[in-house]
C-alpha cells in the first residue's frame, strides 16, 4: 500500500497549478512548530483581551493566517495523526483508549501501512528530524514514521525545546548543506500543569470581561496561570524567529504553526481536553509561512481543518497529495472556498463526531458507547435516531451554549456529515496495535499528564 500511495505521489508532481516562479527557492527548508495545548482564543491575535502572544501576533500579520481553523480532534495522539497522515481519525484509526488497563490490552499504534508527510518529504531528499516532550508521540506509538532522527525530550520548558531545535538545525544545516530539511519542533506550553516561569506566574489577574464564557475563582485562576504559560511561550517563539533571521534561514523558511488541540475550564463542564467538540477545545490557531507574496499578511474566513496542513506542505514544494485524502491546499483559495465542511471527532471518554461548514455552523452528534469495550455500542456509518443531535452557529455563538432549532440546516449539514463521514471509513485501516506492550514508563507519564485514568 505505501509503494502505490508513493507512485501516486510522484506520478501527481506536475498536477499541482503552482508557479514555481513565484518563490525565492524551489524547494524550502520546512519548520512545523507544533504548540501543544494552545486554543485559539486565548491569542491576542485571535481576538482575545490580554495581550498574551504579541510575537505571534506579528507573524500572523506577515503571513497566511486560518481565522476558523479545527482540529480533527481536541487531544495529541489523534489530532497530530490526522496532521502527519492528512485523514481524519476515522480513517486513520489513531484513537487510542482512556484506561489504563485498556491501554494495557488495546493500545493503538499509527499504522505503518499510512503514509505520512515525513515519509513523503524524506522520499524527495529531504533531511527529516523530530523534537517531542509529549509521551504520545513517541517511536512506540508509531510517530516517527519518515524521520532520520527522532528525539523524546524529557525537558518540556519551551527554552528549552527552543534550545534543542536551533541545535538540531545547525546539525542539519552543517551535515547535509546541499539537501533541504523539515524539522517538526513540538512545544509542550502551555500543557496542564500550569507552571509558567516566575516572570510570567503573576502576569495576568482578574476576571475576563469580553469573554462570552464565565468563570468561577477556581477555574480564573488556572487561566491566569495558562495564559501566563502562552505569554512565556510566545516570548520564546519570538527569540526563535530572531534566531533565524540572524542565520539568514527565516526569509526562505516554510513555517507551519499549529496547535493541535485547546483547552477548557468548565465551559462546557469539564476540565482540560479530550471530551468534547465545542471551539474551547477544536478551535486551534494555524498560521502559515509559504514564501508566496500573494499570501503575506492573508486571512482565511472560511472554516479549514489541520488535515490541510499535508496538502498545503505539498503544494509548496510542488506534490499533489494522493487522491483519497480529504484535506485541500490552503494556497488552493478556490478549493477552500469551495468545499462544504470538515469533520472532528473524539472516541476517549464519549464517542462524538461533528461536522463544520465553511460559515461555521456545527452538528455535533454522540454516539452510543462501551467504555468497557471500547467501541460504539452499534455499527456507526451514519446518523440515525440513537445519536444524540445538536447544531450551534460556532462562529457567531462563540460559546456555543444556545443549539439551532432549524430542520433546513439540519438536513443539509446530515448530508454532509453522512457524505464526510462514508468517504473517510472508505479509507479507514484497522487499528494496529502497539508491536509489543506498552511500558509502564509510558504509561506512568501519560498518567501523570491526565490522559489515563
Amino acid at each position: 500500500m505505501k509503494l502505490r500511495a508513493y507512485i501516486l505521489i510522484f506520478t501527481a508532481c506536475l498536477l499541482v497549478s503552482c508557479d514555481r516562479s513565484e518563490f525565492s527557492v524551489k524547494r524550502p527548508n520546512i519548520l512545523f512548530l507544533m504548540l501543544d495545548t494552545l486554543r485559539a482564543d486565548h491569542l491576542s491575535g485571535y481576538g482575545y483581551e490580554r495581550a498574551t502572544s504579541p510575537n505571534l501576533d506579528a507573524f500572523a500579520s506577515e503571513n497566511l493566517k486560518a481565522e476558523f481553523a479545527v482540529s480533527t480532534a481536541p487531544w495529541t495522539p489523534t489530532s497530530v495523526a490526522s496532521m502527519f497522515t492528512g485523514l481524519y481519525p476515522s480513517s486513520h484509526g489513531m484513537t487510542p483508549p482512556n484506561g489504563r488497563d485498556l491501554a494495557k490490552s488495546k493500545m493503538t499504534r499509527l499504522a505503518k501501512s499510512h503514509v505520512t508527510l515525513p515519509e513523503i518529504l524524506k522520499a524527495h531528499d529531504y533531511k527529516t528530524s523530530a523534537i517531542t516532550p509529549n509521551p504520545w508521540i513517541i517511536p512506540e506509538f508509531g510517530y516517527s514514521q519518515g524521520f532520520d532522527d527522532y528525539l523524546f525530550s524529557r525537558e518540556k520548558a519551551a527554552s528549552k525545546i527552543s534550545e534543542l531545535g536551533k541545535k538540531a538545525i545547525e546539525n542539519l544545516v552543517q551535515n547535509s548543506p546541499e539537501k533541504p530539511f523539515f524539522l517538526y519542533l513540538h512545544f509542550f506550553d502551555p500543557h496542564h500543569p500550569y507552571s509558567p516561569p516566575a516572570e510570567f506566574r503573576d502576569k495576568f489577574s482578574g476576571p475576563l470581561t469580553k469573554s462570552q464564557f464565565s468563570y468561577d475563582a477556581k477555574m480564573q485562576k488556572d487561566i491566569d496561570l495558562y495564559d501566563g504559560e502562552i505569554s512565556y511561550l510566545d516570548s520564546e517563539l519570538g527569540k526563535l524567529f530572531e534566531y533565524l533571521k540572524s542565520k539568514n534561514l527565516y526569509e526562505d523558511l516554510f513555517i507551519i504553526v499549529v496547535s493541535d488541540h485547546g483547552e477548557q475550564f468548565k465551559e462546557h463542564g469539564s476540565i482540560r481536553h479530550g471530551n468534547n467538540l465545542f471551539n474551547e477545545e477544536i478551535h486551534v490557531p494555524l498560521i502559515i509561512k509559504t514564501g508566496r507574496a500573494s499570501d503575506n499578511g492573508r486571512k482565511i474566513k472560511e472554516t479549514v481543518s489541520t488535515i490541510d496542513i499535508l496538502p498545503t506542505v505539498l503544494h509548496r514544494i510542488g506534490l499533489s497529495p494522493a487522491p483519497n485524502l480529504p484535506g485541500v491546499s490552503l494556497m488552493n483559495e478556490d478549493a477552500v472556498k469551495n468545499r462544504k465542511g470538515v469533520m472532528s471527532e473524539i472516541r476517549r471518554f464519549l464517542d462524538r463526531k461533528s461536522l463544520t461548514d465553511g460559515e461555521g455552523n456545527r452538528l455535533i452528534i454522540e454516539v452510543p458507547f462501551d467504555q468497557n469495550q471500547f467501541r460504539a455500542k452499534e455499527e456507526f456509518h451514519s446518523w440515525s435516531a440513537s445519536q444524540s443531535v445538536e447544531i450551534f452557529d460556532a462562529r457567531n455563538e462563540y460559546a456555543c451554549k444556545s443549539p439551532i432549532k432549524n430542520l433546513a440546516l439540519q438536513a443539509r449539514l446530515k448530508g454532509i456529515f453522512d457524505e464526510t463521514l462514508a468517504n473517510a471509513l472508505k479509507t479507514s485501516i484497522s487499528e494496529e496495535k502497539s508491536d509489543s506492550e506498552v511500558k509502564d514508563e509510558t504509561l506512568d507519564q501519560l498518567k501523570s499528564l491526565g490522559y489515563l485514568q
